[in-house]
């Protein structure tokens, strides 16, 4: 992944940080340069990787320190875009620990417990807010991308005696999240 532009824990401890959101309308222009470049990224990396679960980048996983982070559900072609995102709500149910793998430590796997349903308030590149609810496995690739935005990784969401586990030990590669 480090060869396609994605920045890697171990390199970049700017990935362990909070970043800054965009302030509209002076920003706009950011906004948008910053999902084009994310969107670009994703089309290098599903070039080399296809991806059963969905995926998503944040900017800071590409080296830009910005509330920005892109995501495609599995076996969708139609990205969900979120600038400024926060979540505003969580369900009290959650979900029962599922593999999770990030693109800034790519080799490994962990199973993380997240609520059933999350709503964030979040706009579009245009500034427009939304306030959308996202559940299942989409809430799941969502909320992981907003971590990156308020500098936490999966790893931080292992419960206690969990671990990593590498990816050749990983053996629901290429099955998808079932709800």
């Amino acid at each position: 992944m480090r060869e396609l532009g994605i920045s890697q824990v171990e390199d970049d401890p700017g990935l362990l940080c909070p970043v800054d959101g965009f302030a509209y309308p002076f920003d706009a222009a950011l906004a948008v340069d910053t999902m084009n470049q994310l969107r670009e990224a994703v089309r290098r990396i599903r070039q080399v990787h296809t991806f059963s679960k969905g995926m998503g980048l944040a900017a800071p996983q590409i080296g830009i320190a910005r509330r920005a982070a892109i995501v495609f559900p599995a076996g969708s072609d139609e990205a969900i875009t979120l600038v400024n995102p926060r979540i505003v709500d969580r369900s009290p149910t959650m979900d029962v620990p599922r593999f999770e793998g990030c693109l800034s430590f790519f080799d490994v796997r962990g199973r993380v417990r997240r609520p059933l349903a999350i709503t964030v308030e979040h706009q579009r590149e245009d500034g427009t807010v939304e306030l959308t609810t996202f559940g299942g496995s989409v809430g799941r690739l969502v909320a992981h991308e907003i971590d990156h935005l308020d500098g936490i990784l999966y790893s931080h969401w292992l419960e206690p005696g969990e671990g990593l586990i590498s990816v050749e030990d990983y053996r629901g590669t290429g099955v998808g999240w079932q709800y």
